[in-house]
């Protein structure tokens, strides 16, 4: 009998020992150019089950497409113990990418202006001048590669200026350059 309760005890002992196990996580964020952030988690100790609750409602142990802002993650495992953790995404700004020159001399190769990842912008506003100051073309919110025309008439070959406005009602994240007529 004696050693029965003796074993009893050490099993409630051993038994509080393994409940006892603390919880430990840790959080991978990953930012990438142009792309929308993502974050998991991974269980370092702690009783399964494992319960996730991000701010963004997902209960997964990771969270994607997450815009730039503030986050937050709360882990509880079956001992009820739990943690939050809080943390930020920053996505960098994924700028158009004009090109330098084009020759528009309808030999089907390179005869239009392109500018890529402007579809990122849809509310973008472009201005190109001459050298003289003069605005030769101008486009907004929906990109058609330019011809290198004004008015229907070619511009002759010379390097232009251009404004890119990455939104008509924001003016202040913009990109400027120069880009060349070659026929």
């Amino acid at each position: 009998m004696r050693s029965h309760v003796f074993y009893t005890i050490l099993c409630l002992l051993l038994n509080s020992i393994l409940n006892a196990q603390s919880l430990s996580v840790s959080l991978q964020v990953k930012e990438k150019p142009c792309q929308l952030g993502e974050a998991t988690i991974t269980i370092e100790t702690g009783l399964s089950p494992i319960q996730y609750e991000w701010s963004n409602g997902s209960i997964l142990s990771s969270a994607e497409n997450l815009e730039t802002g503030d986050y937050s993650v709360k882990v509880t495992d079956a001992n009820n113990q739990d943690t939050t953790i809080n943390f930020h995404i920053e996505n960098p700004v994924c700028e158009p990418v004009p090109e330098t020159h084009f020759t528009p001399n309808n030999d089907g190769y390179n005869d239009t202006w392109n500018i890529s990842l402007i579809n990122n912008f849809p509310e973008f506003d472009l201005y190109v001048y001459n050298r003289w100051g003069q605005q030769v073309h101008h486009q907004t919110g929906n990109y058609i590669p330019w011809d290198g025309k004004n008015l229907t008439l070619p511009l002759p070959d010379a390097t232009y200026y251009y404004v890119l406005y990455f939104s008509r009602s924001n003016k202040h994240q913009f990109i400027k350059g120069t880009v060349s007529i070659i026929r």
